[in-house]
């Protein structure tokens, strides 16, 4: 076939659409999940000091200070992380948006 020839059999595919189901969750409920990572990645650090303090008070040595400071460097940077990555913002202004 040549360039100038045109083409005879033209088939139009048309795919079939259809809507996607969405899962849309409450407010209520994006706030509890959001709650709970919190809770998890910024209190296990914590948790972690406290030990760590205690075993400085029990065994009367300062090392366990280090083991303090480490997880209080960690635990500012995962709550940098956390503030960063929070996904409440947009959570119901949808709802709230005025409609035209």
């Amino acid at each position: 076939m040549s360039a100038a020839a045109q083409a005879t059999d033209v088939r139009l595919v048309v795919p079939e659409l259809h809507l996607a189901e969405s899962a849309h969750e409450t407010a209520a409920q994006a706030e509890t999940k959001e709650m709970n990572r919190w809770m998890l990645w910024f209190g296990i650090p914590v948790v972690f000091m406290a030990i760590f303090m205690g075993a400085t008070f029990v065994t009367n040595s300062m090392y366990g200070i280090f083991g303090v400071l480490g997880f209080l460097i960690a635990d500012i940077c995962i709550l940098i992380w956390l503030c960063m990555s929070s996904d409440t913002n947009g959570v119901g202004a949808a709802e709230f948006a005025p409609s035209h």
